[in-house]
C-alpha cells in the first residue's frame, strides 16, 4: 500500500495519508485514557506525549513556504471554519451530555451559565465548559496564526520562523501559574512542537523508501528503542501538562520524550493496512475530543464506586471509543459543518442535521433560562410549561432561518477538505 505525504511541490493537492489518520485513531484511545482515573504513573506517562503528538502530526503538512504566498483573510476564514465553528458547535452539544451527568444521573442543577463562560474562556481553572478537552482546539488555532504571522513577518525564511519562534517560547516556560483565556501562554510551546513536527516531516519525506522498507524485525527494533528513550526522559524529566503549561524539568526534554514516543507509536502504524475505523476515528479527532470526556463522565457518573477501579477505566473507555464510532458516522453524513467536514449547503440530510443540532446545542441553555424565570414560581404550571415549550420551537425555528439563509459560515464549500 502507497501511503505517502505529499511534496510542498505540490501544496494545492490535498490526499488523507492512511497511516496518520490511523495513528491519530491510536492516540486518541490514550487521550480517552488519560482524563479516565487511571493510576496517577500511567496517566503521567501519557500525559508526556497524547497531546504534542497531534501538535507534531499538524506540524507534518505545515507548508511553511505555501503560507508565505497565503493571503490573510483567505487563512484566517478556513482556518476559523476547520476549527472555530466546531469548537463552538462541540462545546454546545455536549451541555446536553453534561446536563445527563449532572441532573438526569447526579440529580444536581447543571450549571448553564458557568458552562457558557467556559466556552467562551476556553479555560477550565477560570469556568469550567461543558467539554474541557476542546481546549486543545482553541490553542491549536492560537499557534497556527502566530506562525501564520510569523511566516508573514520573515517573509517564509525557514532559519527566521525556527528564530523567531524559539525567541517567544520563554512567554510559554515563565508563565506556569498565569492563567490566560484560551491558554493564550501556552502557544508559543505549542508553536514549536508544530514546528518540530514539521521537521519531521521533511525528515520522513527524505527517507520515505528506506521507511517503507524497513522489516517487521527492524520496525520492532526501533519501536522498541524509541520507547525505551521516551520512558526514560519522561522518567527523569517527570510530568508534563499542555493544559497546565507543565513541562517537568526542562522543556527540551519534555520535547525529546513526547517526539521519541511519538514516533514509536507511528512505526507500527505505518505497517498496518487500512484500517475502517480506526481511519475513522483518526479523520475525525475534533468530534472525538469534544464528545469523549462528557460521554466519561457520564458512566462514572452512573457507576460513582466502581470508577476507580481498572477494569470500569479499561471498560469505559473502550465503550466510550467504540460509541464515538457511530456517531461520528452520523455527523459526517447530517452534520459535518458541526466537525469541520466538508457539506453541501443544500443537502436535504443536512438541513436535518442542522436543525437537530440546534435543538441540541440551545435546549440546555434554554431549560436553564426559563428554570429560573421569576424565580421558577411559574415552573410547575402546565400554562408555564406551555409557554416555554412554544416560546423553544419559536428560538429554533428562527435560528434554522437564520442559519440557512443569512449566515453561511458553518458550512465548508465542496473544495475544502477537514485537516485536522
Amino acid at each position: 500500500m502507497s501511503q505517502s505525504v505529499l511534496p510542498p511541490e505540490t501544496p494545492n493537492k490535498k490526499e488523507r495519508v492512511v497511516w496518520i489518520d490511523q495513528l491519530k485513531g491510536v492516540a486518541f484511545f490514550f487521550v480517552i485514557l488519560g482524563h479516565a482515573n487511571v493510576h496517577a504513573t500511567f496517566e503521567s506517562w501519557i500525559y508526556s506525549f497524547h497531546m504534542p503528538i497531534f501538535f507534531f502530526l499538524t506540524g507534518l503538512h505545515f507548508n511553511i513556504e505555501k503560507l508565505a504566498l497565503t493571503k490573510p483573510l483567505a487563512f484566517f476564514k478556513k482556518l476559523a471554519l476547520r476549527l472555530l465553528v466546531p469548537y463552538v458547535w462541540l462545546q454546545l452539544l455536549s451541555m446536553c451530555l453534561r446536563f445527563v451527568q449532572k441532573t438526569v444521573i447526579g440529580h444536581t442543577e447543571t450549571p448553564a451559565a458557568l458552562y457558557m463562560r467556559g466556552l467562551v474562556y476556553g479555560h477550565s481553572r477560570m469556568a469550567d465548559a461543558p467539554s474541557n478537552p476542546l481546549y486543545f482546539v482553541l490553542v491549536l488555532f492560537a499557534a497556527e496564526v502566530l506562525l501564520f504571522c510569523i511566516i508573514k513577518l520573515t517573509k517564509g525564511r525557514r532559519f527566521f520562523v525556527f528564530a523567531l519562534s524559539l525567541a517567544l517560547l520563554p512567554l510559554s516556560l515563565y508563565t506556569e501559574h498565569v492563567i490566560l483565556p484560551w491558554h493564550l501562554n501556552v502557544v508559543p510551546a505549542v508553536a514549536c512542537m508544530i514546528l518540530c513536527g514539521n521537521l519531521l516531516g521533511r525528515f520522513y519525506r527524505a527517507n520515505e523508501e528506506k521507511i517503507k522498507t524497513l522489516t517487521l524485525p527492524r520496525t520492532a527494533l526501533w519501536t522498541a528503542v524509541l520507547f525505551a528513550v521516551g520512558a526514560a526522559v519522561w522518567y527523569f524529566n517527570g510530568r508534563t501538562s499542555i493544559h497546565g503549561n507543565q513541562y517537568g524539568r526542562d522543556y527540551l526534554m519534555a520535547l525529546l520524550a513526547a517526539m521519541s514516543t511519538s514516533v514509536a507509536f507511528a512505526l507500527p502504524v505505518m505497517k498496518l493496512p487500512k484500517i475502517g475505523w480506526l481511519n475513522l476515528a483518526g479523520q475525525n479527532t475534533l468530534l472525538f475530543m469534544g464528545l469523549h470526556k462528557p460521554m466519561l463522565l457520564c458512566m462514572e457518573a452512573a457507576f460513582p464506586a466502581q470508577k476507580n477501579k481498572a477494569l470500569f477505566v479499561v471498560c469505559a473507555c473502550v465503550l466510550c471509543y467504540a460509541l464515538l464510532l457511530p456517531v461520528t458516522l452520523w455527523f459526517r453524513s447530517f452534520a459535518p459543518f458541526a466537525i469541520g467536514v466538508r457539506s453541501d449547503f443544500a443537502d436535504t440530510k443536512i438541513k436535518i442535521g442542522q436543525a437537530i443540532c440546534i435543538v441540541g446545542a440551545t435546549c440546555v441553555p434554554y431549560l436553564y433560562a426559563v428554570n429560573h424565570l421569576m424565580d421558577g414560581l411559574l415552573r410547575s404550571t402546565p400554562l408555564y410549561t406551555a409557554l416555554a415549550a412554544v416560546g423553544y420551537l419559536a428560538i429554533c425555528a428562527a435560528l434554522y432561518i437564520v442559519l440557512r439563509r443569512f449566515i453561511r459560515f458553518p458550512f465548508l464549500p465542496l473544495s475544502e477538505e477537514s485537516a485536522t
